[in-house]
């Protein structure tokens, strides 16, 4: 009878022991404000391609000024040690007896262009040291495709608040799937041309 009595009172300990670490885990950590866009049903998105940058070019507009949408869901993840403080605000899990620091960037989050480089666009969809490269290059001519390093099985490493985070697509088979959209209306509005007569005189 003693022993069971002793043994039930360990596992009550462990338990308390047990929610009181996690609660310190949880508490410790703030998660990430992101912005999640639902489409209204007028508005129709289109891939942003190298036919349409050049077209912003020939007009003299600023890609950085272009309002960018990635087309499906990134979830970013890292594992970590507990005891460490370097924890990105993201949101705690645990899966594999490992905790995983999980950011999630939902489909059609709005970003803008911060560089121009010779084979893609730099996007930040936060302020901070979060740039994801997206390039248009012989791997993908037409689209501007999310890219990393380290590619296995759909998702690769990126650099993240200074951080390496393992990207993946949670709405398709690969991270190189992800691809940079405009809204349809903003490209018509660029295309537009527009050209005031100013009326003829009578010739004498």
């Amino acid at each position: 009878m003693k022993g069971w009595v002793l043994l039930i009172f360990g596992c009550i300990c462990f338990f308390t022991i047990a929610c009181h670490h996690s609660k310190k885990v949880q508490t410790a950590v703030k998660k990430v404000d992101t912005v999640r866009t639902v489409a209204p049903e007028n508005v129709v998105y289109i891939p942003f391609t190298r036919d349409l940058y050049n077209i912003l070019r020939a007009k003299n507009i600023d890609v950085r000024k272009v309002q960018f949408f990635i087309d499906q869901q990134l979830i970013l993840s890292r594992y970590y040690d507990v005891n460490k403080a370097d924890v990105v605000s993201g949101v705690i899990k645990f899966a594999n007896g490992r905790y995983i620091d999980e950011i999630i960037i939902p489909s059609l989050t709005p970003g803008v262009c911060d560089s121009i480089e010779a084979d893609g666009l730099k996007i930040n969809f936060e302020r901070g040291n979060n740039d994801f490269k997206f390039i248009n290059n012989k791997y993908s001519p037409d689209f501007f495709i999310f890219s990393g390093n380290n590619w296995k099985d759909g998702s690769c490493d990126v650099l993240y608040n200074k951080m390496i985070f393992r990207a993946a697509c949670g709405t398709c088979s690969s991270a190189s799937d992800i691809k940079l959209v405009v809204r349809q209306s903003d490209i018509d509005n660029t295309k537009k041309s527009t050209k005031i007569i100013q009326g003829r005189k009578v010739d004498f």
